[in-house]
């Protein structure tokens, strides 16, 4: 029995066997496409990782400025609360102030003809009085210069008549033995005015220095 192939696959051929023959195989090739493939995976797990640094760092970032803001308001809620009593404690302390100074000067008058009248020596009499606010006018007669002075250092011991001054004084034209004076002096409360010089010294003290001319002409 005879056999034919037609087909004709089963039988290489020279030219089929020389080209298998010629075909090298390339392990390098391998290990690039490996390296390039490990080379993108690390590149990208690396990109992935900074992209996730950077993200934590942002949300990091909006939570202290949202803190930051709330403390703010939280702030600014705590100065109007502040402001307010501020505002009332100086409507408080003016009404406080209004009120010892009308007792000042109810109580003033009283004081005032008090001081005067323990301050009189002997043969020293007043024939007028004028109270103008702080400013008090004393006319009166004595029986010379130095009963007047006496009067004078009196009025200055008592503590509630810081300056006297005497403006004028000329002898009673009906008696040699009388002089006529007129004492201009100036009547306040011993501790409203070391409240008042406290204050000013406090406030000297807080003042900045002022520049010396020395300094000025460097």
């Amino acid at each position: 029995m005879i056999r034919v192939n037609l087909l004709g696959s089963d039988r290489p051929t020279k030219k089929s066997k020389q080209k298998k023959a010629s075909t090298p195989s390339a392990p390098g090739a391998v290990q690039a496409y490996l390296f390039l493939v490990l080379f993108a995976g690390g590149a990208i797990v690396l990109c992935a990782a900074l992209y996730w640094y950077q993200s934590s760092k942002l949300q990091r970032l909006d939570a202290d400025i949202a803190s930051a803001q709330q403390r703010q308001k939280e702030l600014q809620a705590i100065k109007v609360q502040v402001d307010a009593l501020e505002a009332k404690r100086a409507t408080f302390q003016r009404k406080v102030d209004l009120i010892e100074r009308l007792k000042a000067d109810q109580s003033g008058p009283v004081h005032l003809v008090d001081e005067i009248s323990k301050s009189l020596p002997d043969f020293v009499w007043l024939t007028a009085l004028e109270q103008t606010g702080e400013n008090v006018k004393l006319t009166g007669q004595g029986n010379g210069l130095t009963s007047v002075a006496d009067f004078i250092s009196a009025l200055q011991r008592s503590g509630w008549f810081p300056n006297v001054d005497l403006v004028s004084s000329a002898q009673n034209a009906q008696s040699a033995n009388v002089i006529n004076f007129v004492l201009q002096a100036r009547f306040k409360d011993p501790e409203v005015a070391a409240r008042e010089a406290a204050a000013a010294a406090a406030a000297r003290a807080a003042a900045p220095p002022a520049p010396s001319p020395a300094a000025g002409r460097r």
